[in-house]
């Protein structure tokens, strides 16, 4: 029962770090998201899946890579912001598969 409680406790706080980290984070949703909000909210999820069922994990532990993951987005976000380029850059860019009521077939063959 006691291991029960545990992780019932553990689970809860990785809870409410990652909805803290998120609201910090700014709303996002799914569809809107680019390749690094993307990754971070994977990553983000599984170091709190790991905390809430692994008891090996001590809480500073979490803490230390939940703020390294949540300052590098941060930190990437504000220079996605300022250098257009650095965001193409690490992004891509985006190809046009319809223009003007038309497919585009060699835009369509070169992302497959």
């Amino acid at each position: 029962m006691k291991d029960h409680l545990i992780i019932l406790i553990r689970s809860f706080s990785a809870f409410i770090i990652l909805m803290v980290i998120a609201r910090a984070l700014g709303k996002q949703t799914l569809s809107s998201m680019n390749f690094h909000e993307f990754v971070t909210a994977v990553i983000l999820g599984a170091i709190g899946a790991n905390f809430a069922f692994n008891e090996k994990i001590e809480v500073v532990h979490l803490l230390i890579a939940l703020s390294v993951f949540t300052i590098t987005s941060y930190i990437l976000s504000k220079l996605f912001l300022k250098f257009r380029k650095f965001k193409m850059w690490t992004e891509g860019t985006p190809t046009v598969l319809i223009e003007g009521g038309l497919i585009l077939e060699d835009n369509m063959k070169k992302i497959i």
